[in-house]
This record gives C-alpha cells, sequence and structure tokens, in this order.
C-alpha cells in the first residue's frame, strides 16, 4: 500500500490589516512589510482539529488565531472544499484556546474532542459543542489523562492513543490496555479514522518529509508506510484526515507565513493504492472443452493482499485456441477477465497475461 498525490492547494487567507490595527495589540502582525492582521498562534497545538466533515463534505480546521485587536486572540473555523480546495465558509469566533482538543472522526461519521483533564466527548459537528456532560472515555477508562491523538470505535469500545512511541489499544468499557503498537517516532502528530478496524497517523516531520502510517488496531499491525515529499517549506506542525467519501487521506501541513505575513499552509490530497506484486495464473471458469468457449479470471495483488488496479491487459496464447477479447474494468477489482475458444481437438495450449498498471 503506498499513496499517489493526488492535488496540493494553499486554502488559508488572512484578513489585510485595517487602519489603526495593532496600535495596542500585536503591532508586530502590522508592521511592514507584513500586511495581514493575524496568523496561526505559533504554538504545536495551535490547530486544536482537522478533519473531514461527511454532513457538509467539507475538511474543517479549528484554529486558534493571534490576531491585532482586543481580545488579541480568536478561535477560527475554516470550512475547506475539498474540490476546489478553496474555503466556501469561516465563521469566526472570539475567544482564548478552546478547552476542546484533538478533534477527530469516528465511527458514523460522528465527531470526537478530547477535553483536557476530563475526557473524550461526542461533538455535534456543527456548533463544536459538546453533546452530554459525561465523557465516553475518561482518563481511568484508558490508562491516564494523556488522551490525545486518538482514534474511538464505539461498537467495540475500542480506544486507540498515543503514548510516547507506541500507540495503545484500549477496551474503555472494561480499563483494559488490549495490546500496543510500536510506532518508528517519539509520538504521533495526529490521528484519523478509517473505518471499524483501520486508521492513520502522520509521525513527526523530519527533514520536511512527514510519514504517514496506515495501521489496523484490531490485528494490531502496520498495514503501510509512506512518506509524504517534501515541497520547499518545513512543516510546522502536520495533521491528517480521512475523506470517506472519495476514500483519500487530506494532509494539511501548517507552516510559517511569508515575510509579508501570507499564509503558506498547505493541504495535499493523496489516494491510497496497492503497490502490485504479482499477477494469478488465469484459472478457467468451468470445464474446457474442445470447440468451446470457456471464461477466465486472473488477479492481480498488491503488497497487502489487496486487489491491485489494472489499466490494459494483453493475453496471448501458443496453441491452437484462440483468445476472445479480455476485460478490465473498474468493477473488476484487479481481475482480468477473457474467453478462450478451445481449438476443435484435443490439445495443450499455454496462455500468458500480462497487465499494465
Amino acid at each position: 500500500m503506498s499513496l499517489h498525490f493526488l492535488q496540493e492547494t494553499m486554502p488559508v487567507v488572512y484578513e489585510l490589516c485595517q487602519p489603526g490595527d495593532g496600535v495596542v495589540y500585536h503591532p508586530e502582525l502590522c508592521t511592514p512589510p507584513r500586511i495581514y492582521r493575524e496568523t496561526f498562534f505559533n504554538l504545536t497545538n495551535s490547530i486544536n482539529g482537522f478533519w473531514y466533515d461527511s454532513k457538509t463534505d467539507e475538511y474543517v480546521l479549528f484554529v486558534l488565531m493571534q490576531f491585532t485587536l482586543w481580545p488579541s486572540y480568536r478561535s477560527n473555523v475554516y470550512r475547506i472544499n475539498p474540490e476546489t480546495g478553496l474555503i466556501n465558509s469561516q465563521t469566526l469566533g472570539f475567544g482564548i484556546l478552546s478547552s476542546l482538543q484533538a478533534f477527530e472522526n469516528g465511527e458514523f461519521n460522528k465527531l470526537y474532542a478530547y477535553q483536557n483533564g476530563v475526557g473524550v466527548f461526542e461533538i455535534d459537528s456543527q456548533t463544536l459543542i459538546k453533546i452530554g456532560t459525561t465523557p465516553i472515555v475518561s482518563g481511568a477508562d484508558a490508562g491516564g489523562f494523556h488522551l490525545e491523538p486518538f482514534i474511538i470505535n464505539r461498537q467495540d469500545k475500542l480506544f486507540v492513543v498515543d503514548r510516547v512511541g507506541e500507540l495503545q489499544i484500549w477496551n474503555y468499557d472494561t480499563a483494559t490496555l488490549i495490546d500496543t503498537l510500536a510506532i518508528p517516532a517519539t509520538g504521533a502528530n495526529d490521528m484519523a479514522y478509517e473505518d471499524n478496524e483501520r486508521a492513520w497517523t502522520v509521525l513527526p516531520s523530519f527533514d520536511g518529509i512527514p510519514t504517514v502510517v496506515k495501521f489496523n488496531y484490531k490485528d494490531v499491525k502496520i498495514e503501510s508506510m509512506s512518506a509524504i515529499q517534501a515541497s520547499g517549506a518545513t512543516d510546522f506542525q502536520t495533521l491528517i484526515a480521512y475523506d470517506s467519501k472519495r476514500k483519500v487521506v487530506a494532509i494539511f501541513r501548517q507552516r510559517t507565513d511569508a515575510v509579508d505575513g501570507a499564509a503558506q499552509h498547505v493541504l495535499g490530497l493523496y489516494k491510497p493504492f496497492a503497490v502490485p506484486t504479482n499477477i494469478t495464473e488465469p484459472v478457467p471458469v468451468g470445464t474446457l472443452e474442445p470447440g468451446k468457449v470457456t471464461t477466465f479470471v486472473a488477479n492481480l495483488f498488491g503488497d497487502r493482499g489487496e486487489m491491485g488496479q489494472v489499466k490494459t491487459v494483453t493475453v496471448t496464447n501458443t496453441g491452437d485456441g484462440t483468445i476472445l477479447q479480455p476485460t478490465v474494468t473498474p468493477r473488476t477489482n484487479g481481475a482480468v477477465v477473457f474467453q478462450y475458444l478451445a481449438g476443435p481437438n484435443p490439445g495443450s495450449d499455454t496462455i500468458q497475461v500480462q497487465v499494465d498498471i
């Protein structure tokens, strides 16, 4: 399994400075050559969450901003169109850093967040307000109050949390540590839920190249690791979301502003795909008889056992049989299907299948 780059955009646009900005608070935000009145707060946890909202079909950023005017900080909610990479709505809320952190999707596309020192709550995806007053997972349920980044599977009562170099899988209903999964880093930056078995995490960026890991938290194994290519600037913070509609991985890379204060943050979309390793021998579906047509099937597999995708196929044979037109469509999901007209007399034939991926 690997990640195929699809597109990259710079979706976040700041407000321009206005006359009188910066007189009292944060004057450096409007000191020439800087022309923008705000910026992402310069903290590794200034982005409280990055996730895919299936109800509105948007990527969402919940960010603590440094702002020129009183109260000089505010929380911005950026909603980004996945098709264009552009912001199609922006909700502004004044106030200091919210007590809710690490917003993450869960099963049935519900939204969850960690309240520092309390636990993990379900969150209304539109208002970003807690649903209920009792946490679904508390520190006592999962080995302490360091509960982010995380993913939650409520159907199986599973909770996965990063704990300094390993991912811990807990049954939060019984407060039992089921297993641990070592990761090649001192900690995970962020996690993203895919389904009730698999999830994604992004590891800290080394030399400007973050590593994306897909893991199975039921089988407790890493399924793939992919380095995201550097694109000319150092990431301050890297976050991940899984787009359940398009089946793509979204990576948001927080970066320092340009000299004029312009945002340089980058949103990249990546498509998981199988790395092909072998194709099976063509197998007849039915009985071979002289002069009769029989359907054959061959399958392309990836390095993780998943079906590969085939663009074109060539089928040849050395005997007196005839290969009829082979077919490859997205619905075959890695399968090559063709028909073979056997020769009129009993004998042998050798069939070879070649695919272009």
